[in-house]
């Protein structure tokens, strides 16, 4: 054990060298059984063989209390530069000094190793003493400088090579568009051809028309002469018709051919790029903007900002590339139109359901609509013997968290919804049902057109309704009525909506991990689950035939705010690890017997709410930790929800730009949904477990 006078002395060793890399940690209990915070970011100010001075913002002042009173310690991930993995150590923290108030806060660490291994120690330290070269340093960067220069005269004649090969796409482009506007001009000739004949029959139409009546008309006429002029007219009729026809096809090849032609000059006067990333995975699209540091493309989707540290190579796309560009953006304009369409054909129907009280059952291509009584159809969701039903039958949730979001654009539904074409959230909606997931947890309410999508691909949806947190005033009664008439109206708006499975009143309790921190300890237990409770009648008073249910934290003081009321509890559980402290199945397997002990206790359904696991993470890959995750669960859990459908852009930085931040690779789909690792795992596992089952089974 170390004496005051020990650790003074430490701590003044720590000035001796200096030098910055990047060191996540996590408070943990003096026996490393109890987590009692996320990873937070800090970097080192100095270090030395004993340990090092950490610099973090936002901690909270109650661990930093922790920590300077010795109730816990620091598990450490060392991010070395060059290294290939970071360095694991568990530190006490042998002093505290708070160095900035407000917001964001700002604290000094001196953190002691208590363990880690010798070489790693000897190189953290040995890697500070080469920073003390300078001059040798100065020289090196003097020589990164002259081959800085050689690379950029390298870049610029590349560049040139590339302008010389635009212009060649671009001849072959205008030769494409001379291709088009030829066929364009034998559409128009062609057309005029059957205007003509179509006169000429119309005519010949009348005129038999007249004959017609003039032999009606006189008693001597026989009746093989009518009879003859009635079928000349009905095949003039008849031929006619088929001119129509024909002269509507090449109304509609001609509209055809100016759409492809005005694309194509588009691209044209754009300039078409192909770029491949160093991490995978390439990008067509056009360039809207080009800096020192960045690349701005266009694609159908939307505009992306691409890093040029993160891109291996740009070059001009082949002529297939840039004419099936071409055709994605026609056919995403034609697909625009056509959910345009059947949304005014759905809502048609809403309204004939909301006059006949009556709504129309699914049907097979070729059977008549069938209308039955909306009681019958819709029977709702239901709880009996810890399990949830749907309709009557079991209901097991293969469940995704969705958020709304796009590169670039602020997330959530007011940030970017409106600028994301419909086709986009149609395709995910088809991706998740052919991936075995019946169920989508979202982080806000829905826009009806996206409820419109769940209903046509039968996937059920668990809506937030309202959102609690560290930052409510739990001891007032004004927010706690605007909360509720906010739960209330989203509830009223969607409660008759099919594709509802449950209403979820807050995410992440007991909000630990906001600013504030935990309120239980300020508020007590007691009036922060009370004022919780207060929400959950209000919805349930507004909606019966849904369950209620929340996300909860485990392990931390008050995780079991609201199990006594909730219909179904749910746990943000992320089984198996988190982050860089991935633990294996035998981790998961435990935190699914605690949560099974739960739903035992208070006799109710229990499901996970989130868990996944970020491909930032080089720990294990997503694929085998997800794996592990879901066939942890057996048969003990009413279901499971993967965080997450895409990675999302914004969580660590800017938002035009993957940031290096593991927040932003939680994703089984990229931003352009390609598929990751876990995509895979995902559709086999859950594509093997029926909806009406009790869970994985192996």
């Amino acid at each position: 054990m170390q004496t005051p006078q020990d650790r003074g002395a430490q701590r003044r060793r720590f000035i001796r060298l200096s030098t910055v890399f990047p060191v996540e940690f996590e408070i943990v209990s003096l026996d490393e059984k109890e987590v009692y915070s996320e990873f937070h970011q800090s970097f080192t100010r100095d270090v030395s063989e004993g340990g090092m001075c950490l610099e973090v913002n936002n901690l909270k002042d109650d661990l930093a209390g922790k920590l300077n009173s010795k109730s816990a310690k620091l598990r450490l991930q060392i991010n070395m530069p060059f290294s290939a993995k970071p360095i694991a150590a568990v530190a006490e923290a042998a002093w505290l000094k708070k160095i900035s108030e407000g917001h964001p806060n700002k604290y000094l660490i001196g953190a002691f190793y208590e363990r880690i291994s010798e070489r790693e120690r000897n190189g953290i330290v040995n890697y500070a003493r080469l920073l003390q070269f300078k001059a040798v340093l100065v020289v090196a960067a003097m020589i990164i400088l002259v081959a800085a220069i050689a690379v950029t005269r390298v870049e610029v004649a590349k560049k040139e090579v590339l302008r010389k090969e635009a212009e060649k796409k671009v001849a072959i482009i205008e030769a494409e568009r001379s291709k088009l506007s030829t066929s364009l001009e034998e559409l128009r000739t062609s057309r005029d051809e059957l205007e003509t004949k179509l006169k000429e029959f119309d005519q010949n139409r009348i005129d038999l028309e007249k004959k017609l009546e003039a032999a009606k008309a006189e008693a001597q006429a026989k009746p093989e002469e009518i009879a003859k002029l009635e079928s000349e007219l009905a095949a003039a009729k008849g031929k006619t018709e088929e001119l129509n026809k024909e002269l509507s096809k090449v109304a509609d090849g001609k509209k055809s051919l100016e759409g492809q032609l005005k694309v194509l000059e588009e691209i044209k006067a754009s300039k078409p790029v192909k770029v491949t990333l160093a991490a995978g995975g390439v990008v067509v699209g056009k360039v809207v903007l080009e800096t020192a540091d960045s690349v701005r493309v266009e694609v159908p989707t939307g505009v992306i900002t691409l890093k040029r540290s993160l891109i291996s190579s740009m070059t001009t796309p082949s002529d297939e590339e840039i004419t099936e560009l071409a055709k994605e953006r026609i056919r995403l304009e034609q697909r625009a139109k056509e959910v345009e369409k059947q949304k005014d054909i759905e809502k048609q129907k809403a309204d004939e359901r909301e006059k006949t009280g009556k709504v129309i059952v699914e049907k097979k291509p070729g059977e008549p609509e069938v209308l039955i009584s909306r009681r019958i159809q819709e029977r709702g969701v239901s709880i009996k013997d810890n399990r949830i039903y749907a309709d009557g039958s079991l209901f097991f949730i293969k469940g995704v968290a969705y958020g709304i979001s796009a590169p670039g654009l602020p997330p959530g539904v007011d940030g970017c919804f409106s600028k994301i074409p419909l086709s986009v959230f149609e395709n995910d909606f088809r991706m998740m049902k052919e991936a075995g997931i019946n169920t989508i947890r979202t982080y806000e309410p829905f826009p009806d057109a996206l409820l419109d999508l769940a209903e046509k691909y039968n996937l059920k949806i668990i809506e937030q309704v309202i959102y609690p947190s560290a930052y409510t005033d739990y001891s007032s009664e004004v927010e706690l009525k605007a909360l509720k008439k906010m739960a209330v109206d989203v509830v009223k708006k969607h409660r008759n909506r099919r594709c509802i499975l449950m209403w979820s009143i807050w995410n992440d309790a007991p909000f630990c991990y906001d600013e504030p921190g935990n309120p239980v300890p300020r508020y007590g237990f007691d009036k922060v689950n009370g004022f919780l409770k207060e929400i959950y009648l209000a919805v349930k008073a507004a909606d019966k035939s849904h369950p209620v249910t929340a996300a909860n934290i485990l392990k931390v003081k008050g995780f079991d705010l609201g199990f006594d009321f909730l219909d179904v509890i749910g746990c943000n559980a992320y089984i198996g690890g988190h982050g860089f402290n991935w633990r294996g199945k035998e981790d998961a397997v435990s935190v699914v017997k605690e949560m099974k002990e739960i739903s035992k206790k208070y006799n109710k359904p229990i499901f996970i709410t989130e868990t996944g696991y970020s491909t930032f993470v080089k720990k294990e890959t997503q694929d085998k930790a997800l794996e592990t995750q879901i066939e942890s669960i057996g048969n003990d859990l009413s279901g499971i929800v993967i965080f997450e459908w895409t990675d999302e852009w914004w969580k660590g930085g800017n938002p035009s730009v993957q940031d290096p931040n593991i927040e932003e690779y939680w994703g089984i789909l990229t931003w352009d949904r390609k598929p990751k690792p876990g995509f895979e795992t995902i559709s086999k596992l859950f594509n093997s477990i029926p909806t009406d089952s009790l869970g994985y089974t192996p």
